[in-house]
């Protein structure tokens, strides 16, 4: 049965093999919210041979994060439609974009930008889970700009703190269930290398907004699970 939180946004922020995946599934499910994975959305378009996935995939296999452009591509393309994301993910720095029926202006120039149609679409209109995304400060604050004023503002951020060892153990598991490009012990010490220098100072970042919530990721699914619930009934009713 749904919980209680209605129109919640939420980031799940952790290391590879945190749990995000199975954690994310588990929230999309009980609060009936889509859980939108920019790693299963590269992944499919890396098989599908798309573009972005050409570009996408070699960065992929050396373990390094996708470039922010390629990323928020994929993000606004999910959130608003192919359309909206051409005009939203194409603004130059320091323009601020307005939502739908107002006028924007790039910053210190005095020109007008075209309006963006930043509706988001109906399955995220009551709210959604964004794992994987975002994993660096310069996304952070690109999503801040471009998607507030469409009423993608972030209610909460969720850490999953779990130790090394745990990980590499968790991906270990993993590679042997599944067919993954990046699960081999290498590459995964790799991403935790990137994760620790690029996106853990997301931290602060989300700390010093109110809005990040520490896990404790250990233990079995359903033991962070219950954690996870806490701190989402925690939150206001964001029932409209």
């Amino acid at each position: 049965m749904p919980g209680t939180v209605r129109s919640v946004r939420v980031v799940l922020l952790g290391p590879p093999g945190s749990g995000k995946g199975t954690q994310a599934a588990r929230i999309s499910s009980r609060y009936g919210i889509p859980a939108i994975s920019t790693g299963r959305l590269l992944d499919t378009e890396i098989a599908a041979g798309t573009p972005l996935g050409r570009r996408a995939e070699s960065f992929v296999r050396a373990g390094e994060l996708v470039p922010d452009d390629l990323v928020l591509d994929l993000v606004a393309s999910r959130l608003f439609g192919a359309r909206a994301a051409a005009v939203l993910d194409h603004v130059p720095a320091g323009t601020v974009v307005a939502a739908a029926g107002t006028g924007s202006r790039a910053a210190g120039t005095g020109t007008a930008v075209a309006e963006a149609a930043v509706t988001p679409v109906p399955d995220v209109c009551s709210g959604f889970l964004l794992d994987g995304f975002p994993r660096t400060l310069a996304q952070a604050e690109a999503f801040d700009a471009r998607f507030a004023a469409a009423g993608c503002a972030l209610d909460v951020v969720l850490d999953l703190d779990v130790d090394e060892s745990t990980v590499l153990a968790r991906i270990a598991r993993r590679s042997r269930d599944e067919s993954r490009l990046d699960d081999d012990e290498e590459t995964a010490r790799r991403r935790l290398k990137v994760f620790a220098e690029r996106t853990a100072p997301l931290r602060a970042y989300y700390a010093a907004r109110g809005i990040l919530r520490t896990i404790d990721g250990s233990g079995t699914p359903d033991e962070v699970a219950g954690r996870i619930d806490a701190v989402l009934r925690s939150l206001p009713d964001h029932r409209h």
